[in-house]
């Protein structure tokens, strides 16, 4: 049986959607509004279905990632494994909004067995909930910024 626990949060970027996009699947940019060190090994553009990579967490600790399915602008969906058989799920839908764009992530975290049951009680009372809302609140605000500065696009 599969153990798991998920999330649904929404952020507005006041960019386009085409920025949000481009932004989200950068991985230098992902590493950053993810908190972890680097993404690294990473097979091919984060905005095609197939692609893998590694995040660098900390220590030996470093999830094998690999985008399911990218509709560009509007869909990403990713998972993760880490030690144990834990992981997660994140599907990320883009829309048009006046004035920027809407970002809805459903975030599930696959935690089977003992070990499972032990992170499914730290995920509980909306702690995955605000974990992914503030992480997409620093998504935003690294967008806004590049928007700012009119940042070049990405190739």
């Amino acid at each position: 049986m599969r153990d798991s626990v998920g999330a649904t949060v929404k952020q507005f970027v006041r960019a386009p959607i085409e920025r949000v996009y481009e932004a989200y699947v950068d991985p230098a940019l992902l590493a950053r509004w993810m908190g972890i060190q680097a993404i690294v090994d990473v097979s091919g553009p984060l905005d095609r279905p197939g692609t893998t990579f590694t995040e660098v967490v900390f220590g030996p600790y470093r999830p094998r990632d690999e985008v399911l399915a990218a509709e560009p602008p509007t869909l990403h969906d990713m998972t993760g494994k880490t030690f144990l058989g834990l992981g997660y799920r994140w599907t990320t839908h883009f829309a048009d909004q006046e004035g920027g764009t809407e970002v809805t992530l459903d975030a599930e975290a696959i935690l089977p067995g003992l070990v499972g049951r032990l992170f499914r009680r730290s995920l509980a009372g909306g702690s995955m909930e605000r974990s992914m809302q503030c992480r997409l609140a620093v998504f935003a605000d690294l967008v806004e910024a590049r928007e700012s500065r009119g940042a070049p696009r990405r190739a």
